[in-house]
């Protein structure tokens, strides 16, 4: 567990423009499907160093932080989901009363010789039409006019005229149209499709965290080849003089120092490229976190073995077929084909509407009358409309039956993603134990290759020392690559049955604004 120190990350220094409560995330809490020992402490309320040159120490939840909210890809994915929601909101509308208040006034002036005459004329209406879910709809429709009209000739006469138009009207499919269930498509698909929506989110986060956490331990995997690299340089400085200081006491051919002095030389070269991929880690790392370029991360942790708490196929296939994404998602284009197919099955009916009507205009100059309607209307498409309707129900129809197939597929095609999660897990504790007990063999030989040298034991050379010290490095970079793997491996297997989020306890707001 890597100490605190007083320049490490703040990751609220990093994020200051991101709080806005998008993604929660609490470290603390976070759950896994494997069983961690002591937890390590979580860096966040700590300041960013202001020099270039200092070290910022991260720990993987840091680096989970930075990915959920810095991030662009997240940043473009909840800016999509502003659209998206007005979107739903829209369509969830379809049954909400429609109003149109309407308001015009005019004056005008008539003269004729000495006389003139001054009309006036104000109206009001007001129309409220409003769907049902049976698929009818109401219209109400009012007018109010009135009128003044004043003459200055000798009659003097003065005329004010006020009358009302009130029309209800109701229309109501019989075939096409008909039904809640034909209706209410609309809403049903917007819904599946703001699921959709919400579970692309979640895809997004998932896999943005996932290849964060593999950056990050690809840094760490630099960090300790390094480590590794800079170990062999010594052990081959240190070779070196001892080679030196045997030649000059007579007791090695000088051409032994050639020998230490090409292996300082390789292993300064195998230096350099591991300090080149460590900076390209870094930088990867820098890449997807978008953060400052010149911070110089550094991994906090070490690469512990972290043991599962169960890898049974069928359990995990069960936590994989509720919360892997793009499973869910393949159920619900399934969905919303039926509801396709119901819709372009309803488009190919015939037209029976029943409407029925009525009025009535009334004023203070004239007699009240009313008039009260009711028909029926039929229509019926033929020739190439009536072919493009058919073509599109058997289109639909199809496309319901691939979607059963894909969901099929898809759900194939997942358990066998979990059980080769599974199974390169196995592989690779395996793997973790033999390059383990490689690796101490390893450094065993090359101790005793090395005392053999020491000894001046007959037959021993400076060659099968510098074999074996490439061999000790070459098990301690493999043992490495293993554990890195098996951790990986892990990872992806969390994001293969779905649960990144709830492992790291990160929470989505679907309703950010």
């Amino acid at each position: 567990m890597m100490k605190k120190t007083a320049s490490v990350l703040a990751i609220a220094a990093i994020a200051s423009t991101l709080m806005g409560g998008a993604i929660a995330y609490h470290p603390a809490k976070a759950m896994s499907i494997t069983q961690k020992g002591e937890e390590k402490p979580s860096l966040l309320k700590q300041e960013l160093p202001a020099a270039e040159s200092e070290e910022v120490k991260l720990t993987i939840e840091d680096v989970v932080f930075l990915a959920v909210e810095n991030n662009r890809d997240i940043k473009n994915a909840y800016l999509d989901r502003i659209v998206q929601r007005g979107d739903l909101e829209i369509a969830e509308d379809i049954f909400v009363p429609n109003l149109t208040p309407q308001f015009s006034i005019d004056s005008r002036r008539n003269a004729v010789g000495a006389s003139n005459t001054d009309t006036r004329n104000a109206e009001i209406s007001a129309e409220v039409s409003s769907r049902i879910p049976t698929g009818g709809e109401l219209r109400v429709q009012w007018r109010g006019t009135g009128q003044n009209q004043e003459t200055n000739a000798l009659s003097g006469v003065d005329e004010n005229s006020l009358t009302q138009n009130l029309q209800l009207s109701f229309e109501q499919p019989l075939f096409r149209g008909f039904g809640i269930d034909v209706n209410r498509a609309s809403i049903e698909i917007a819904r599946l499709n703001e699921a959709n929506n919400i579970l692309s989110l979640k895809s997004t986060i998932i896999n943005t965290i996932t290849n964060a956490i593999q950056r990050y331990r690809a840094l760490l995997r630099a960090q300790e080849q390094l480590k590794i690299g800079q170990l062999a340089l010594e052990s081959a400085k240190r070779q070196l003089e001892i080679t030196k200081a045997f030649v000059e006491a007579g007791r090695r051919a000088p051409v032994d120092i050639v020998e230490a002095e090409a292996n300082v030389a390789n292993r300064e070269v195998d230096l350099l490229a591991n300090e080149n991929g460590l900076k390209a880690a870094r930088s990867n790392l820098i890449e997807i976190l978008d953060i400052d370029r010149n911070q110089k991360l550094v991994a906090g942790e070490t690469p512990d073995l972290e043991s599962p708490t169960s890898l049974e196929p069928s359990q995990l296939l069960q936590v994989a077929l509720v919360n892997n994404p793009d499973y869910l998602r393949s159920q619900l284009r399934q969905k919303t084909a039926k509801f396709d197919l119901l819709l372009a099955e309803d488009r190919a009916r015939s037209d029976l509407n029943l409407n029925i009507g009525y009025s009535l205009n009334s004023g203070n100059r004239i007699e009240n009358t009313t008039d009260l309607r009711a028909g029926l209307t039929f229509s019926r498409d033929f020739g190439r409309q009536r072919q493009e309707e058919k073509q599109d129900v058997n289109r639909r129809r199809i496309n319901l039956q691939q979607t059963q197939i894909d969901l099929q597929e898809t759900r194939e095609s997942l358990e066998i993603e979990v059980k080769d999660r599974i199974r390169d897990i196995e592989v690779d504790l395996r793997r973790v134990e033999l390059a383990r007990k490689a690796r101490e063999l390893s450094e065993q030989q090359f101790e005793n290759e090395r005392e053999k040298l020491r000894l001046g034991v007959q037959g021993t050379r400076l060659v099968d020392v510098l074999n074996s010290e490439d061999e000790l490095v070459r098990a301690r970079n493999r043992e490495l690559d293993a554990i890195i793997s098996y951790l990986d491996d892990l990872t992806r297997l969390e994001q293969t049955l779905g649960i990144t989020l709830q492992r790291w306890n990160v929470s989505i707001d679907v309703n950010r604004s």
